[in-house]
């Protein structure tokens, strides 16, 4: 096995540990908009809307409760920035951190410019792009398109005669439901997103400026993608596919790098930097995620997936796409720093 493919293998583990970071994250920002569906709620509580009175001042309270909300709204999503940029730049520190060790050990060397500072990190997440745009003005744009729906909803509610429940069924949803069928939720699928988008965003950023840093170590990138029912077009014609650094050019093929990952959104794709060849071998070949897990010991497929998952996996029960969504082991920033 070349140096190349023990690079790829190191990193397809890290994958799934990466991924259950994200779960760590989203749910830290699920929080966040729990807490603004409960603080809206007791907005409308307060204003209470819907109660009897003159139309006139019925649509001064609406005006009102959509005035003070839209300042709760905004005030949650500066919030949830400043967390997501606070977690960001500290994943991007671990990982190069990570890449540091992992590229000394492969090589036997005592590399220093791979490891991110605090500041660094800070700088560059905040020049990250997510499909075009930096973190803050997704935040951003989220929060303006919840406070939109806000308003929509509250005067669709009131035209229609809902009463101060009804209009907070429309924010939080039901019980019922188990509260997925209120407005809250549809700002979590698109907060859910943009999480995975950003992580692997700052991650592929964090590893591309490694690749730019150390010329006489790395010479190009690779995708590495997961192969299963879900994956997009583009990513299975991008899988295994190299782009040579400085100036990410084909090697071998006619593909444009154009950003690299993420390509789309809920894209599960990475990128892995390439050793020179006269230290690391040629690439790493191109395998599929079930194939690699094929590949490991029993003991490390039960750590990377969970004594449980692993076994329900090795007896077809569930497939990669199940096991690709680690929602349900969730890992701090922390914890990750700790896994080496």
């Amino acid at each position: 096995m070349t140096t190349n493919s023990r690079l790829a293998e190191k990193l397809r583990r890290r994958q799934l540990y990466l991924l259950r970071h994200q779960a760590s994250f989203r749910a830290e920002i699920d929080r966040y908009l729990t807490s603004l569906g409960k603080a809206i709620a007791a907005n409308i509580v307060t204003v209470s809307p819907s109660e009897p009175a003159r139309e006139a001042y019925r649509t001064q309270r609406v005006d009102r409760l959509i005035e003070e909300v839209s300042a709760t709204i905004a005030g949650t999503y500066r919030n949830i920035n400043r967390f997501s940029l606070s977690e960001l730049s500290g994943l991007a520190e671990v990982e190069s951190l990570f890449l540091l060790n992992s590229i000394n050990e492969l090589l036997d060397r005592r590399l220093t410019n791979i490891a991110l500072d605090p500041s660094d990190a800070v700088v560059l997440v905040k020049s990250t792009l997510m499909t075009g745009a930096p973190l803050k003005d997704w935040w951003a744009t989220q929060s303006a398109a919840t406070q939109t729906r806000f308003a929509q909803e509250m005067r669709m509610g009131i035209l229609s005669g809902a009463s101060d429940a009804e209009l907070i069924a429309r924010v939080r949803g039901t019980p019922r439901m188990n509260y997925t069928d209120g407005m809250m939720e549809a700002s979590k699928r698109k907060a859910r997103i943009l999480v995975r988008g950003a992580s692997s965003a700052v991650v592929g950023a964090q590893r591309a400026k490694s690749v730019a840093d150390n010329p006489d170590i790395f010479n190009a990138v690779q995708q590495i993608s997961v192969l299963d029912g879900r994956t997009s077009p583009i990513c299975i014609a991008c899988a295994g596919k190299c782009w040579r650094v400085p100036g990410y050019k084909p090697i071998g093929h006619a593909i444009s790098y154009n950003g690299g990952c993420p390509r789309h959104p809920n894209c599960r794709s990475v990128i892995i930097p390439v050793i020179r060849e006269e230290l690391g071998g040629g690439p790493a070949e191109d395998v599929s995620f079930d194939a690699f897990l094929a590949e490991q010991p029993a003991s490390i497929v039960d750590e990377l997936l969970g004594r449980g998952r692993a076994q329900l996996y090795r007896d077809g029960k569930i497939t990669l796409s199940d096991l690709v969504d680690q929602h349900a082991r969730p890992l701090t920033l922390e914890e990750l720093r700790k896994i080496s």
